[in-house]
């Protein structure tokens, strides 16, 4: 939780996934556990009945540990054992005591003399007292991180609670508190912890002992993984191996917190209790109140003293003393807020059940989405699809364009698994290109690699030959000067339509009088047999938003013209060349949800060399693509970019 002001943009930086360096545990096998606990893919979307004890709980009382010799787990082996007591030999009493929080070293601060922010002014009245478990609460803990960056304070913390599952083994904690952009060792969970010296015939600080976090068991949104985090998704789930004593997590301390989704109209709460590890204190502070919406995707609960070190730390209603529902973690906006007496936490939605999900399955965690945020694609204005570059051409399959708002085009390649790349700069953001005024690719010069042709504002045609990885934008041929006849021309279409050869050099313009004309061969000579498709001042096509040049249609050959329309139709018109606008296929009607949608473009992305996957960007940054889509039907849904969430 940050309670210091600092620039998150500066300190956390992209990791494409948390690989700690914490010794490997195996899978364990689940043992039977109390009818009450859900299995991962059904639990609940939201839980009102408050958490009862653990039929499974010791015999001695909910939460409290045993005083003798315990039983080993199922499936715990004595090089898990080992590899715990290695742990706990580095995180000794003292090293436990004197870590900081995570947060305070990101912010340039020791943390361990932290003077809380001034009251909300106005507020004061909603603040609720908080006080110190001394006796600790079981399940919630702190969760240790060593850093490896050189930090002069390495031995670090956040605050964390255990949830429950069938693996019996997971933690939830703030994305934040891991997603720094460098390496950590010796990660561990230490339920129930409590500062200071024990009282007598009590147990000790560490009363269930340490958890040593699994080798990559990580589960972290991929939108948190970014390099500008999205606060909706400040959660991260994580596998524990067992303890010294070979235990599993929900073994040693009973059953966990229930994994509790909470929608965006009841994030107002009558009672909820928040748990967390102040920075130089180490005792759990505690305090019951109501919590309220913020911004309509936050949690917010007023309680005083949660200064830096209680990220991460749960949001419980229904706690009995012992454990909860979790409907949330400190964390989320401004990491979790800016002041002592205000806390966030991120909505527990769907995206918190999919990571909890994928860590129950032991499903691959997140990583990087090498194209970036929504928030980056809302600022695209075109879309070209072209066999650009080397790899590319040599599979004869397709990689994408941009032209960004700022005037910056970008070239992403195509993997041939219905997914692209990691960007390639072809021209720095600036005026030039802003001035682009209709866009396409096509084969116009004879070779392989496809070619780049432009009109301009001021009607100038331009030729960019050979584009691709190297070249970029530099090898360009003017077609036609500054004109006055091109400066109607709206939209640009490529493809091979009945030109009389296999290159895709025939092209289509759609002119701002919504007339329509083909021209075929084009070559770096210029513009040759022309052929009027729809006369000027139509009705029809007036109406078209984005043309592009595909293989829909069954048979081999000649290319097909694929429309979105204004009011949300999308058409198919099947070998344009021969047929023009006679062979036409419905593939949405309209008023669909295509209305929507701003560009759209067809390429050979999925391995084959047929142009029939679509890739469309939506409302909020979504980008997604249509593989294999024909003259019949829309292709597969394929996620490339999830939405950004405001």
């Amino acid at each position: 939780m940050k309670r210091i002001p600092w620039v998150r943009a500066a300190t956390v930086g992209v990791c494409a996934s948390i690989a700690l360096a914490v010794p490997a545990v195996a899978a364990h096998q689940a043992t039977p556990h109390a009818p009450d606990v859900p299995d991962a893919p059904n639990v609940p979307a939201a839980m009102t009945t408050p958490a009862t004890a653990d039929p499974a709980t010791p015999s001695h009382g909910p939460g409290k540990p045993s005083p003798g010799p315990v039983k080993r787990s199922k499936g715990v082996t004595q090089e898990d054992i080992r590899k715990a007591q290695e742990l706990e030999r580095y995180w000794t009493p003292e090293r436990i005591r004197t870590a900081v929080p995570v947060d305070a070293v990101r912010a340039g601060e020791t943390g361990q003399a932290l003077l809380r922010a001034p009251h909300a002014a106005g507020r004061s009245s909603v603040f609720a007292p908080s006080h110190q478990v001394a006796s600790g609460v079981p399940t919630v803990g702190v969760f240790l991180i060593r850093s490896e960056d050189g930090s002069a304070t390495p031995n670090q913390f956040c605050s964390a609670g255990a949830v429950t599952s069938p693996t019996k083994s997971l933690v939830l904690t703030a994305a934040h508190c891991l997603k720094g952009g460098k390496s950590y060792r010796n990660v561990a969970f230490v339920p129930g912890y409590r500062g200071g010296a024990s009282q007598a015939g009590e147990p000790g600080e560490r009363p269930y002992g340490l958890f040593p976090m699994e080798l990559g068991k990580v589960w972290i949104d991929e939108r948190y993984l970014s390099s500008s985090p999205s606060d909706d998704v400040d959660f991260a789930v994580l596998r524990v191996g067992p303890n010294s004593q070979g235990q599993l997590l929900e073994d040693a301390i009973g059953r966990g917190n229930t994994l509790t989704t909470v929608p965006a109209a009841q994030l107002a709460r009558r009672e909820v209790t928040l748990t967390g590890y102040p920075g130089g204190q180490k005792t759990p502070l505690q305090c019951t109140n109501a919590t309220r919406a913020f911004q309509g995707r936050f949690m917010e609960i007023a309680c005083d003293g949660f200064r830096t070190g209680v990220s991460g730390g749960p949001f419980l209603e229904g706690f009995d003393g012992s454990r909860g529902n979790l409907v949330g973690a400190i964390g989320g906006y401004k990491t979790g807020g800016l002041q002592d007496n205000i806390s966030y936490s991120s909505q527990f939605d769907n995206d918190v059940l999919r990571l909890y999900n994928q860590a129950v399955a032991d499903a691959a965690p997140d990583t990087v989405n090498p194209l970036g945020a929504a928030t980056t694609w809302q600022h695209a204005t075109s879309f070209l699809t072209g066999r650009f570059h080397s790899d590319s051409v040599r599979n004869s399959s397709s990689d994408l364009i941009v032209r960004w708002s700022d005037g910056e085009v970008s070239l992403y390649p195509g993997n041939r698994a219905y997914g692209l790349g990691k960007d390639i700069q072809l021209e720095k953001k600036g005026p030039a290109w802003k001035q682009a005024k209709a866009l396409t690719v096509g084969e116009f010069t004879g070779n392989s690699t496809d070619d780049l042709l432009v009109s301009w504002a001021d009607g100038k045609l331009t030729l960019y030959k050979d584009v691709n990885e190297t070249n970029k934008l530099n090898n360009a041929i003017q077609l036609k000067g500054p004109n006055g006849t091109w400066t109607h021309a709206v939209g640009l279409t490529a493809g091979r339509f009945g030109g009389g050869n296999a290159r895709r050099d025939d092209l289509v313009v759609r002119w701002s009088d919504a007339g329509m004309t083909l021209y075929s061969n084009v070559d770096g000579r210029g513009l040759h047999a022309e052929k009027q498709l729809a006369k000027p001042k139509n009705t029809t096509w007036s109406h078209a938003r984005d043309s592009v040049a595909g293989n829909f249609a069954a048979a081999a050959g000649d290319q097909d013209l694929f429309v979105r329309w204004s009011d949300g139709e999308v058409t198919v018109y099947e070998n344009l060349g021969a047929k023009g606008f006679k062979g036409e296929h419905r593939l949405r009607p309209a008023k669909s949800a295509w209305q929507y949608s701003s560009l759209v473009t067809a390429g050979a992305f999925g391995g084959g060399t047929r142009q029939d996957d679509l890739v469309a960007l939506w409302p909020g940054g979504k980008l997604v693509m249509y593989g294999d889509t024909s003259a019949k039907a829309l292709g597969r849904e394929r996620l490339l970019v999830p939405a950004r969430i405001s």
